[in-house]
C-alpha cells in the first residue's frame, strides 16, 4: 500500500492511494503539481521559511543588517523586516556571516577575549569586526564559549585598539540593494518566502523539472 500525503483517512484513503500506485500512474504528491523530483522523499516537497532576528537592531539608513543567522537566505530575495507598522521590505545584495552582540566588559590593547552578551551565530575561524568608525577592527575567532565564567569570544590575535563597554562584534551581515528606510529595535525579525495563498508561492531555491 502507498502512503501518499494529502489522501486523508476518510472511506476514499484507500482507493486514492491504490490508483497513485498503480502501473503508470504520474509520479507526485497528492494536491502538488509534480515537481520531477518525486522519486526522492517527499518530504523534500516541503519549505521551511527562512527566519532570523536582528540581535542589536538596525539604524535607519543602513545598507548592512548584523544577523542571527543566515541559513536559508540568499542574494536575490526579498526580505521583509520588523513587524507592523514599523515592515519594510528590501532586496538582498549579498549574504555574509552571522553573528551580533556588544561587548560585557572594556578591552584594552593586548586583550585576546572578550567578554559579550551572546554568542548565538558566531563559529571558529570566523572573521568578525569589532567596535565601528576609527576604533573598528578585524578578528579571526579561535573560541567560542558560555556557560561557567559568563559569554566570550577567544580571539586567534590580541587587540590592537582599546574598545569601550557594549562596543558591537558582529559577523559580515546581510548586505541589502537599497538602505533601509527606517530604524528596528534589537530582535527585530527579518523573514522571505512568505506564504502567497492562492497564487505561486516565491521559494528561492524552488527546484527545476529533470
Amino acid at each position: 500500500m502507498a502512503i501518499v500525503p494529502g489522501a486523508g483517512s476518510g472511506p476514499a484513503t484507500a482507493n486514492i492511494a491504490a490508483a497513485a500506485a498503480a502501473p503508470g500512474a504520474p509520479n507526485r504528491s497528492i494536491g502538488r503539481f509534480p515537481d520531477g523530483r518525486d522519486d526522492d522523499s517527499l518530504c523534500t516537497d516541503f519549505m521551511v521559511q527562512p527566519v532570523t532576528t536582528v540581535p542589536e537592531g538596525t539604524s535607519a539608513g543602513a545598507a548592512n543588517i548584523k544577523v542571527a543567522a543566515v541559513v536559508g537566505f540568499a542574494a536575490g530575495q526579498t526580505v521583509t523586516i520588523g513587524s507592523g507598522a514599523d515592515t519594510e521590505s528590501a532586496v538582498i545584495a549579498s549574504v555574509g556571516t552571522s553573528g551580533s552582540t556588544r561587548a560585557n566588559a572594556a578591552t584594552q590593547v593586548g586583550d585576546i577575549v572578550i567578554p559579550v552578551a551572546a554568542t548565538g551565530g558566531f563559529v571558529v575561524g570566523q572573521s568578525i569586526t569589532i567596535d565601528s568608525g576609527a576604533n573598528q577592527e578585524t578578528a579571526t575567532i579561535a573560541m567560542v564559549q558560555g556557560g561557567r565564567g559568563g559569554a566570550r569570544i577567544t580571539l586567534t590575535a590580541p587587540l590592537k585598539i582599546a574598545h569601550p563597554l557594549g562596543m558591537p562584534l558582529a559577523g559580515s551581515g546581510i548586505t541589502l540593494t537599497t538602505p533601509l528606510a527606517r530604524a528596528h529595535p534589537r530582535g527585530a525579525v527579518v523573514t522571505t518566502d512568505l506564504p502567497t495563498p492562492g497564487a505561486a508561492n516565491k521559494y528561492s531555491n524552488a527546484r527545476t523539472a529533470r
